[in-house]
């Protein structure tokens, strides 16, 4: 579906049927709409969003586009309890936030600060289906829902077999040079990040969507592997 702002999202499609790969920001269903439209699709044509992880940069957007679509959503078990409401989300480390907005001059930096405030206070998504991973969606030649923990605990990835594409959530992100796994500074557990990396590689494909960065058409696993290859445990 394109950029939407600093994440990038997946809509994929079949038969006039789409499934939503993660919900972004507040605001993308205006995104997510004129797309639809575009594609000459309702809003009801979206039957389920897929959530990688509970970050709330990938299910800001969450809330208004199951109001729009009345679309189920699909989260891993140990991720569920953030994205519903259970459990509170976790403030962003000090450390992290200065980094984030370090770049910004003084008025933009108060316009970022007051949208994280309002991000972080995006009410909870009943959870429709819980998923362990290992689950399969008999679209597009079929998509595995892998279980990809590190940057959080309950993250996903969906590999995509008949197009030979990896779609990896926040596992690795493309910087324009090279596919790395999930920073430290943003994953819950850098080794376990790490290691899920290494599994998705094992995987035969040539296509990567990555959710912040960008994607690459072809000669993607090649990429991952040499960045792993160099990457410490």
């Amino acid at each position: 579906m394109g950029a939407n702002g600093p994440i990038n999202l997946c809509l994929l499609v079949e038969d006039g049927v789409a499934t939503l790969v993660d919900a972004g920001i507040p605001g993308t269903s205006e995104t997510l709409l004129s797309y639809l439209d575009e594609i000459q699709l309702a809003p009801q044509a979206v039957r389920r969003v897929i959530i990688t992880h509970h970050h709330v940069d990938h299910v800001g957007g969450l809330p208004e586009i199951v109001k729009l679509t009345r679309a189920e959503v699909w989260a891993h078990s140990e991720d569920a309890p953030v994205i519903d409401g259970r459990v509170p989300r976790d403030e962003i480390p000090p450390e992290r936030l200065e980094a984030m907005l370090a770049h910004l001059a003084p008025e933009q930096r108060a316009a970022a600060l007051e949208r994280m405030k309002q991000m972080m206070g995006v009410p909870g998504v009943r959870i429709d289906l819980s998923l362990v991973g290992g689950e399969e969606l008999c679209v597009l030649g079929g998509v595995q829902i892998l279980h990809t923990p590190g940057h959080t605990p309950g993250h996903l990835a969906l590999f995509l077999p008949a197009l030979s594409l990896l779609i990896a959530g926040d596992l690795m992100r493309y910087d324009g040079d090279s596919i790395s796994a999930s920073r430290h500074g943003s994953a819950s557990d850098p080794s376990e990040a790490l290691a899920s990396a290494r599994r998705a590689a094992a995987l035969e494909f040539d296509a990567f969507v990555g959710y912040h960065g960008g994607y690459v058409a072809a000669g993607a696993k090649e990429l991952v592997c040499e960045s792993l290859r160099t990457a410490t445990r």
